[in-house]
């Protein structure tokens, strides 16, 4: 039998993205269920594609690494990257936002219609 895990649950047991998670469930590379609006993985499922660690370092480790620069340019390049993976973050969990609303969205057109189809069928 297997066992059903919720999309958090599945990429922190297994140190995945929740992004990678919901691209895996729309290529269907995945065993995947929708219950209720959440998404379940089989605990056993294997994701093989490489996850990117994108967080931002802490305030104290970027007064660290500026310190240790002295150079004014290097410390703006590094401010940059910093700031680069902070935005890029930030559109990641945008995108993941946009995907469960749109699948929202099917969904309740879905439901729509068929209330529509069974309110004519009572009407008649």
């Amino acid at each position: 039998m297997d066992k059903w895990l919720p999309l958090n649950d599945y990429a922190n047991k297994h140190q995945v993205s929740v992004s990678t998670l919901r691209r895996h469930i729309k290529l269907n590379k995945i065993k995947y269920k929708l219950e209720e609006g959440k998404y379940f993985i089989v605990e056993d499922s294997q994701i093989t594609e490489p996850t990117v660690d994108r967080q931002v370092p802490t305030q104290k480790k970027t007064e660290t690494v500026i310190a240790a620069s002295g150079d004014s340019l290097s410390t703006t390049k590094l401010l940059l990257e910093e700031l680069k993976r902070a935005y890029l973050e930030s559109l990641q969990s945008k995108e993941d936002q946009i995907l469960y609303l749109k699948q929202q969205v099917s969904d309740l057109k879905t439901l729509v219609m068929v209330l529509e189809k069974e309110n004519n069928r009572l009407n008649i």
